[in-house]
Parts: C-alpha cells; sequence; structure tokens
C-alpha cells in the first residue's frame, strides 16, 4: 500500500484500510474516467486535462500515470478490474456493518460491473472507462 508502516490497532484492522483505501481509489478512478470522457465530448483536449489535474489542488500520482494510456485506449494490468471490483463490493459490506452510507463507491462499483460484464475483468482498473463509453454510445443510439 506504500512505504511507510503503520500500527492500526486491532487484528483485521490492516485489511479494513486496505479496503477503505481501494474504494477511495476506485471511486477516483471512476469519476476520472468520467472527466476525460466529458473534457472530449466538449472539446477539450483530454491530454490537457491530465496537465490541468497533476499540477492542481486533486493531483495524484494515479491520474498522471493512468491518464495518457487510458486516452489511447490501453489498460496494461498492474491492478485488475476485478479485484478492484471484489474490494469495492467488499467495502460496501463493511459500511453496511457499521451503518455508513457510501453511496459514492456503491455507484462506482456499479460501474466496475458493467465492465467486468463487457469481459474486462483482467484488463487494468482504468479499463472502467470503458463501461461509460459504452453507456454513452448506447444513449446516443436512442
Amino acid at each position: 500500500m506504500g512505504k511507510s508502516k503503520f500500527f492500526l490497532g486491532d487484528v483485521g484492522n490492516g485489511a479494513a484500510m486496505k479496503l477503505v483505501v481501494n474504494m477511495i481509489m476506485g471511486s477516483m478512478m471512476a469519476s476520472f474516467s468520467e472527466g476525460l470522457l466529458l473534457s472530449e465530448k466538449v472539446g477539450l483536449d483530454p491530454k490537457v486535462l491530465v496537465e490541468v489535474i497533476s499540477q492542481g489542488a486533486i493531483s495524484a500520482p494515479m491520474y498522471s500515470m493512468k491518464g495518457p494510456s487510458m486516452i489511447q485506449s490501453l489498460y496494461p494490468t498492474a491492478f485488475p478490474l476485478k479485484h478492484q471490483q471484489k474490494d469495492l463490493r467488499l467495502a460496501l459490506g463493511l459500511a453496511e456493518s457499521v451503518s455508513q452510507p457510501i453511496p459514492i463507491a456503491a455507484a462506482a462499483n456499479e460501474l466496475y460491473k458493467v465492465a467486468k460484464s463487457h469481459g474486462l475483468s483482467d484488463q487494468d482498473f482504468s479499463a472502467v472507462i470503458e463501461a461509460l463509453k459504452s453507456k454513452f454510445q448506447h444513449s446516443e443510439n436512442q
């Protein structure tokens, strides 16, 4: 998860931390995917969007690392989409167990499920953008 070590207390807290971190990561990637596609739809250059984000308050290495390949529809696997969706599902269960709503993560989970149904399970989790592309194409054809 990182270079530092953290004492998290009771047994099981490490697993909970992993789920929370991966829940945030999966939600961020889903939102980033929406932004890349929206920028293109409104006539902006998605490459410039990645640069703008990388220099602003919401900068995160994930955007700079994944953005360029996503723009090219390339998803070299570092973290399989199926594992991202599994962690979102488990985070939803964890949240339910403590009565904590996580609607953004729930929406992201549904998007990853769509991506899995399109055969993207073994692609990198950034391939979730393809689920949005198919939704856009579907709604344009109606």
